[in-house]
């Protein structure tokens, strides 16, 4: 049952891992201008939102089989995701504004505002990345975490997926099989960042 959106991740990955492939440290550490992410920053931006969403459904995967309702609600306070130019400190006000418009959003276009960079986001504090971390030890966690990822759904096969559900007012209401592909299309986004960096007139050559 969950399998299928799991296996998006598993291609996502796959696709992130063949980018990064051969990649030297100095050119992960490249950034292509001022405040602009190096592709090092952006695999470790990842592997810190897969975290974030692993914990989700831990958490969740608890509370079913304790019998509780399944259902995380996280505020800006936990998550301060901001889209275009909105200062986050303007978020806890704009909590419920979000969470009402979300009603009314229909699951293709939150997912596009998720892949596409036609609109601009900002991350959440728990996923900022750190700089200058070594591009192998990259390559190998980002190949862990997923693998962590999914001995955590494998574990658990007998519960139902689409009842867990994660709230957030800015992300919508998605069940686990809705978020897994989030991580996915999230990760694509970051593809065509890397992709761009890749392309930069002043990306290290290899010597």
């Amino acid at each position: 049952m969950y399998q299928q959106s799991l296996d998006l991740v598993r291609v996502t990955r796959a696709r992130t891992l063949r980018l990064c492939a051969g990649m030297t440290q100095a050119q992960s550490d490249y950034s292509p201008g001022m405040g602009k992410w190096s592709a090092g920053e952006v695999l470790d931006h990842l592997l810190l939102a897969e975290k974030l969403y692993r914990d989700i459904y831990a958490r969740l995967i608890r509370m079913q089989k304790a019998g509780q309702r399944p259902v995380v609600h996280i505020g800006f306070d936990e998550v301060n995701t901001s889209i275009a130019f909105i200062p986050k400190t303007m978020l806890p006000m704009l909590e419920i504004p979000f969470t009402v418009l979300n009603l009314f959003v229909p699951t293709s276009v939150r997912e596009a505002m998720v892949q596409f960079r036609f609109l601009p986001a900002q991350n959440p504090d728990v996923a900022v990345p750190q700089k200058g971390k070594s591009i192998e030890a990259l390559r190998s966690a980002l190949s862990a975490s997923y693998d962590e990822t999914a001995a955590l759904l494998d574990a658990n096969p007998e519960l139902d997926y689409r009842r867990m559900r994660y709230t957030h007012p800015l992300m919508g209401d998605n069940t686990v099989l809705d978020s897994l592909r989030v991580v996915a299309l999230h990760e694509r986004r970051h593809q065509a960042q890397i992709e761009e960096i890749l392309r930069s007139r002043q990306f290290p050559k290899v010597a």
